[in-house]
């Protein structure tokens, strides 16, 4: 049996911790260290190919977002070598479209041209003036393949419940997987036409006070079967036949009846790598501006620092859509 004496001694001691606990200040941030951070996403959208290096910073307070000046390193020296080649990136300033928080031009560096190729493994070097040298790599997903089933509907055709209907084949390579519709018109402005570009949305709801909201393609994991050799197996996309007529006649109601020509509808696969799947899913995991992981790290794959260095890989299809 337990003595009376030794139980009332565990309770005080109990007690004095909690008092103790209670009594000493708390902050939510952890140790600061410096540490290189940097973001590197190769993509065929382009050739040339850009690389941002930053330092790590201690927030004056518990917000980040008091941080009001950026961190970018100058002086980096930043390689990317492929299977029978290297390309060194230079530094270049990029004009700041959101200035709401930082008003100063972007650092990058860049490197052109530099023509991704698909299928093949890259690696990052990248050695900074004060924190040292932190590596990556990433392997970048092959070309995929886009198939209309019933095409017809982005000109109006089909029945009224007929959706449209697309597929995408998937390499073996690739693990998060996006199907964007783009389309692309002429507006009469002044004496001139102007070509704009506009995406569409997967699917459209209409809210109880009657107003509509629509929702857009976001980033998932690949869903067709295990990734075996060159083998490459097709997915299903939806895009509701509604919400995209609405789209339209929304165009044509902006813009003035004959003042607009519609030219083509584009379907865009886009295929990411593991580690940028990864990181998107990590990051937007929520998907909401609000709300902030805590169960889980940040995602990195760059040895000795922070960031992400990944690869993502465009095709698309298109359909003339000048029948409205």
């Amino acid at each position: 049996m337990r003595s009376p004496n030794l139980s009332y001694c565990l309770v005080l001691a109990v007690v004095a911790a909690a008092t103790a606990g209670c009594n000493s200040p708390f902050s939510p941030k952890g140790p600061y260290v410096d540490n290189p951070v940097v973001y590197g996403i190769l993509t065929n959208r382009s050739d040339t190919q850009f690389v941002r290096v930053y330092s790590t910073y201690n927030p004056p307070g518990v917000d980040p977002s008091a941080q009001t000046s950026d961190t970018p390193v100058s002086g980096a020296s930043v390689l990317i070598s492929g299977d029978s080649s290297a390309f060194r990136f230079s530094p270049i300033s990029i004009q700041r479209l959101d200035q709401s928080r930082y008003s100063d031009n972007i650092l990058a560096y860049a490197s052109f041209p530099f023509h991704l190729q698909l299928g093949n493994a890259y690696s990052l070097t990248v050695s900074t003036p004060s924190e040292g040298t932190v590596t990556a790599s990433v392997v970048v997903p092959k070309s995929g393949r886009i198939q209309f089933l019933n095409a017809y509907v982005l000109n109006g055709g089909g029945n009224d419940d007929e959706n449209i209907v697309v597929y995408g084949w998937i390499r073996e390579l690739t693990y998060g997987v996006m199907m964007q519709l783009q389309v692309y018109y002429d507006v009469l402005e002044g004496n001139t036409w102007v070509t704009h570009q506009e995406e569409m949305p997967a699917v459209g709801l209409t809210l109880a006070d009657g107003s509509k909201t629509y929702f857009y393609p976001v980033m998932r994991r690949r869903v067709s079967s295990g990734i075996v050799k060159d083998k490459e197996e097709s997915e299903m996309f939806v895009f509701f036949r509604t919400a995209y007529f609405e789209r339209i006649g929304n165009i044509i109601d902006r813009f003035g009846y004959g003042k607009v020509h519609f030219k083509r509808a584009t379907m865009i696969l886009t295929q990411v790598d593991k580690d940028l799947y990864a990181y998107s899913k990590r990051v937007n995991g929520f998907e909401d501006p609000f709300s902030i992981r805590t169960d889980l790290p940040d995602y990195t794959n760059i040895s000795g620092g922070h960031g992400i260095f990944g690869a993502m890989v465009d095709d698309s299809a298109s359909v003339d859509i000048t029948a409205w």
